[in-house]
């Protein structure tokens, strides 16, 4: 309600005889701080400051407040210089005033000025509350994901902050029990989750049972991101285990669990358990775990990566079923029977979408199919990239008979098998 808190301060400010005072500007701060409009909130604080009024912690807190909410990369700078201005003007901070800072750091991703903030508390005796632990452990928590996602899976080990993300993180879960500070499921989670983007899945498992050891029932979040960590680090089986703790415990497992799990049986080298926990996901009557892209990708990746005509079968039915939910190769693609784009997909998907491709062509043009006539140049769109050469070699070297295709001169990221080619492939299956 922050439009109406500036409009009430505005009519205060034309009324006769009544003077706003730092109080009412606190309040219309604090609106804009909870509407994250930390622009506003700033020329409220530069209009109190341009007034002469006597600032106090309150007012600076809420202008801190205000930056840590703000989504924009250089808040955390304005929050810190904030509070560098006030302890200037003798203005003490509060233990609010410094977990506000935390947080603000923690958003801008500064996970060691957020630690640095937590050792000035102590050197002025402040006592560090949960919540400003927990904003700090969240810190570590976000660097930590953005460190995996630059460097893949987990976090690389050549990384000297990656070593430290996660025990720092363990290092605050210590001193808030040595200080008798209460833990919470997001302290947990926090954690949890910044040991899973560093692979370290045996610490992951410890703060699991850690955090029930403290009554505190882990929530999906916390098995999620522990079951990632084991996933990081190649372990189906606790992985496993801690999926079935999660319906023990009377949590449905949502498609962000199920597709944990499944990453686990992908590194893990788990055809068969990835190929069942799909199955279980498509028979569910509950829309909540109908697969998405993220577990067709990581099913096809396992069974494509696993010898034996088994799993090529798998791999087959599993593509069929995710085109019939519309999860790839949608009706309302630009995609049309002989114009397909396969340059987003993984190399394994691509794969599978090129033989259920060929599949479909035969069963329509093929003898018996009704469509004799119909056939025409196939194009695949792949990019000019590692992917035109990847289908290149599975057409050639998977299809029987092997399927030769052009690259167009005026567009080099396209496969195109010539009308007379695919007529001799359709009539090559009808031959087998």
């Amino acid at each position: 309600r922050w439009k109406e808190a500036l409009s009430l301060l505005s009519q205060c400010q034309r009324e006769p005889g009544v003077d706003p005072d730092l109080i009412t500007y606190t309040t219309a701060m604090r609106a804009c701080a909870r509407g994250k409009q930390a622009a506003k909130a700033m020329e409220l604080f530069r209009a109190a400051k341009d007034l002469g009024m006597k600032l106090d912690v309150y007012f600076y807190t809420t202008a801190m407040d205000a930056c840590a909410k703000d989504t924009r990369r250089n808040s955390w700078k304005n929050a810190l210089s904030l509070l560098d201005e006030m302890k200037g003007e003798g203005i003490v901070p509060s233990e609010v005033t410094y977990g506000v800072a935390v947080t603000a750091c923690g958003n801008g991703g500064q996970w060691k000025k957020a630690l640095e903030l937590l050792d000035r508390m102590r050197d002025v005796d402040l006592k560090i509350n949960t919540i400003t632990y927990n904003s700090a452990i969240a810190a570590l928590s976000k660097a930590a994901r953005s460190e995996s996602k630059q460097h893949g899976n987990h976090v690389g080990g050549d990384s000297n902050d990656a070593e430290l993300l996660w025990e720092k993180a363990l290092d605050l879960i210590k001193c808030m029990e040595k200080e008798g500070v209460r833990r919470d499921s997001f302290t947990f989670s926090s954690a949890i989750s910044t040991c899973g983007a560093a692979g370290q899945w045996q610490e992951a498992v410890d703060l699991i049972k850690a955090m029930k050891g403290d009554g505190i029932k882990p929530n999906k979040f916390a098995y999620t991101s522990a079951i990632s960590a084991c996933a990081n680090s190649k372990q189906w089986e606790p992985a496993y285990q801690l999926f079935n703790d999660v319906k023990k415990d009377g949590i449905q497992p949502d498609i962000v669990a199920y597709n944990a799990l499944i990453g686990a049986g992908m590194t893990a080298e788990k055809p068969k358990e990835v190929f069942d926990l799909w199955q279980h996901m498509c028979q569910s009557h509950d829309a909540k775990l109908s697969p998405d892209i993220v577990t067709l990708t990581e099913v096809i990746a396992t069974l494509d990566n696993a010898a034996g005509k088994v799993n090529r079968e798998r791999v087959d039915e599993v593509f069929s079923e995710a085109v019939a939910r519309g999860l790839i190769m949608r009706q309302d693609s630009l995609d049309t029977s002989w114009e397909v784009d396969l340059s987003r997909m993984s190399f394994p998907v691509a794969r599978a979408a090129v033989r259920h491709l060929f599949r479909q062509i035969v069963e329509k043009h093929g003898e018996g199919g009704g469509d004799e006539e119909g056939v025409k140049d196939l194009s695949l769109l792949t990019g000019a990239s590692k992917m035109r050469e990847y289908v290149r070699g599975v057409l050639r070297d998977e299809l029987k008979p092997a399927v030769y295709c052009v690259v167009p001169e005026m567009a080099q990221g396209t496969l195109v098998a010539k009308e007379k080619v695919m007529r001799k492939y359709i009539e090559g299956q009808g031959q087998q």
